[in-house]
C-alpha cells in the first residue's frame, strides 16, 4: 500500500522544488533532505535513488524508485521512519497557509489531475455537451 506522505515526500526530494518557497520552508526541506541524505550513506537503493538522474522528460520514474527505497529505509529503521515524518510535517507547516488547499493525489494516476475550488453552478471538463433541439 502507498503510503501518501512518502510519496509526496518521494516528489518533493526528486524534483527539488524550491521555487516560491519562503526562507523558513527551504530550511525545513534542506533538513529533511540532510536526514535522507545522512540515512542514504548506509542505503544502498536511497542513495541510488537520490543521484539519478530521470530517464523520463517528467521525471516520475524518479519519484517512484526514491518512494520505494525510502519506504525500504523507514520499514528498516522506525527511528528514521519517525524522524522523516516529523521533518515532513515541519516542511508542510512552512508552506501551507491557513486558506490554502492541500491536495493529495495516491495510487497510481494515468491521467490529469484537476484542482478546483469555489465553484458554483455546473462544470464540464472535455468535449462540449451536445446542443439539444426542440
Amino acid at each position: 500500500m502507498d503510503d501518501p506522505i512518502l510519496t509526496a515526500i518521494a516528489v518533493a526530494l526528486s524534483t527539488r522544488a524550491v521555487e516560491g518557497l519562503t526562507d523558513a520552508g527551504r530550511e525545513a526541506l534542506a533538513s529533511l533532505m540532510h536526514l535522507v541524505r545522512r540515512k542514504a550513506t548506509g542505503h544502498r537503493e536511497l542513495r541510488a535513488s537520490l543521484v539519478a538522474e530521470p530517464t523520463s522528460p517528467e521525471g516520475d520514474d524518479r519519484a517512484v524508485e526514491l518512494r520505494r527505497a525510502l519506504g525500504d529505509a523507514a520499514a528498516r529503521d522506525p527511528s528514521f521512519d519517525q524522524e522523516l515524518r516529523r521533518r515532513w510535517e515541519t516542511f508542510q507547516q512552512t508552506t501551507v497557509r491557513a486558506d490554502a488547499v492541500t491536495n493529495t493525489v495516491s495510487g497510481q494516476v494515468t491521467g490529469p489531475v484537476v484542482q478546483a475550488r469555489d465553484i458554483s453552478g455546473g462544470v464540464h471538463v472535455g468535449l462540449p455537451p451536445q446542443q439539444h433541439r426542440p
